[in-house]
């Protein structure tokens, strides 16, 4: 018998954080363009650090000359503004909320967070 692989689920991820967006993503030509102001000025940004779906999609999306990945030696160099939690999608989105920082969520998560009176656009 041969095994058959069939895709039945994938996820829609969302970048957010503070209102004022002061790295201007949402003006950004795409994800990739963001995620690079995002380190060019150093804005506050939450990663799960936690080996999961998300945190491997994050680190997908930062510009390869930083060379962050999940070995945490390839951030420490950045850690005055990227925080590597380590913890579940909404510790970090409270977390990110708290600093005013961006974080990169599944859609699912984030909109049961706004709903539960989470305020991160």
């Amino acid at each position: 018998m041969e095994a058959e692989r069939m895709t039945y689920m994938y996820n829609y991820f969302v970048l957010c954080g503070p209102k004022d967006d002061p790295a201007g993503v949402a003006d950004a030509e795409d994800v990739l363009a963001a995620f690079a102001a995002i380190a060019e000025g150093k804005y506050p940004f939450v990663s799960r650090g936690d080996g999961s779906g998300t945190h491997k999609k994050e680190l997908a999306l930062w510009p390869a000359d930083l060379g962050i990945t999940d070995d945490p030696t390839t951030f420490e160099a950045y850690t005055d503004w990227y925080t590597s939690a380590n913890a579940g999608m909404g510790a970090c989105l409270v977390m990110a909320e708290e600093m005013g920082a961006y974080i990169l969520t599944d859609k699912a998560t984030f909109l049961t967070f706004v709903a539960n009176g989470g305020v991160m656009d």
